[in-house]
């Protein structure tokens, strides 16, 4: 439902809180965590009448999936098609299981990301990332792309030079990297004669690293590709725990939210919810996830939220860099 996020704020708060009710119920029949915490702090999901009661329910975090990995859980074992893990960059890695559901939703996801990014089928795209080793967003990335139609090529990530002759012998016209990356990208290039802008490439989707300041303006790791790269860069956001990313349209104002997939909160050190343009740390609640759903859980990610329409039309709320 892309075309959600054109709609009024009115009709997007509707849909949300229609699936809060369906994710309230399904976590109180089938998430062993939820069952008991709802029991324990004496939750009744049927007083949950508007998104505005998302306060009334508990939070949840990194720490809980940590150290009950299995027990939010929702559906048998046999039902798990994929096991994800994260990076563990905060603790103990936390494995993330996906039903077939689930990888659909998430073929979803990255099929809006890229069209975010001003994607199509014409567009062939070089994935300079990890693949393997239980990285979700790799798998996610493959078959967005193969949703949206376009050309892949999976080279995965590092040596420059395999990178700069895989560009001149298939022509692909976008590459998803981590932007340091692109960085040596553009030394090689320089210390072996070179010139990007002669080449294929006309953009790069940025993972894992801010190419921003919370003014949306370039941050130096940006400034110091495009001195030397003339292509467009396009900031995205995403956790494994999520399921979903934010991704910069063309205008560059911070990563959209895709409200069918994620109801998000900013919340202060007391789970506060913070006004707009005041740092809050993200929490999200995940929507239509059927293997490991997620209520009100606290990334540890601290950002800004933006609320007014992009000039791309979308009406759905956007984060600053994180």
């Amino acid at each position: 439902m892309a075309q959600l996020s054109f709609t009024s704020k009115e009709e997007i708060e509707q849909y949300q809180y229609l699936k809060l009710v369906e994710l309230l119920h399904y976590l109180k029949s089938n998430s062993p965590f939820y069952q008991h915490l709802f029991e324990q702090q004496k939750i009744n999901v049927s007083e949950i009448r508007s998104l505005k009661d998302l306060i009334k329910l508990p939070i949840t975090n990194k720490e809980d999936l940590q150290k009950m990995d299995a027990d939010f859980l929702c559906v048998d074992k046999n039902k798990i098609i994929e096991y994800a893990s994260t990076s563990g960059t905060l603790g103990h890695p936390v494995t993330i299981a996906l039903t077939e559901n689930d990888l659909q939703r998430l073929s979803t996801n990255e099929y809006n990301s890229f069209v975010c990014a001003d994607g199509s089928e014409n567009d062939i795209y070089q994935l300079m990332l990890t693949l393997d080793r239980q990285f979700m967003a790799g798998i996610a990335y493959y078959n967005g792309l193969r949703k949206l139609g376009a050309g892949i090529i999976r080279l995965g990530p590092g040596v420059p030079s395999l990178q700069w002759e895989t560009i001149h012998k298939l022509s692909p016209t976008a590459i998803v990297a981590v932007p340091s990356f692109i960085l040596k990208l553009v030394k090689y290039a320089k210390e072996n004669n070179i010139d990007p802008n002669k080449t294929s490439i006309k953009k790069a989707i940025c993972i894992g690293e801010n190419i921003r300041n919370t003014d949306f303006s370039y941050n130096v790791l940006a400034k110091k590709i495009l001195e030397s790269w003339n292509i467009h860069l396009y900031s995205t956001y995403a956790s494994t725990e999520m399921q979903t990313a934010f991704t910069e349209c063309s205008f560059g104002n911070g990563g959209h939210l895709q409200p069918d997939l994620l109801i998000v909160e900013l919340l202060d050190e007391n789970n506060q919810p913070v006004p707009e343009n005041s740092a809050g740390e993200v929490t999200i609640t995940t929507l239509g996830v059927e293997g490991m759903p997620l209520l009100r859980y606290k990334t540890g990610d601290i950002c800004m939220k933006f609320e007014s329409p992009c000039h791309c039309g979308r009406t759905s709320l956007r984060l600053s860099p994180i």
